[in-house]
């Protein structure tokens, strides 16, 4: 019984800290006042988007940068710090 109830506990911690913030292939509304688009996680910024602009998920990093479409003005593919969407 002691046994089922760690295990228990643990797998759903696991999952807790595995799930991303957003799940990839969604589009997710940006809450940062500003998020920069990037070449490659912590690269060269080459836009920028603005609260209620909108990404498009196709995946995360292992260090939780998040891989997809920059919709709106930059309109182009690259890379956000994942946890600043809705």
């Amino acid at each position: 019984m002691r046994r089922t109830a760690i295990t228990t506990a643990l797998t759903a911690a696991a999952l807790v800290v595995a799930a991303p913030i957003a799940s990839a292939g969604t589009v997710e509304e940006v809450c940062a006042d500003s998020l920069y688009v990037r070449t490659q996680p912590a690269g060269v910024i080459i836009g920028t988007l603005f609260r209620g602009e909108h990404f498009e998920v196709s995946r995360y990093s292992e260090k939780g940068w998040a891989e997809g479409y920059a919709m709106g003005h930059v309109n182009q593919r690259g890379w956000v710090q994942g946890g600043w969407f809705c």
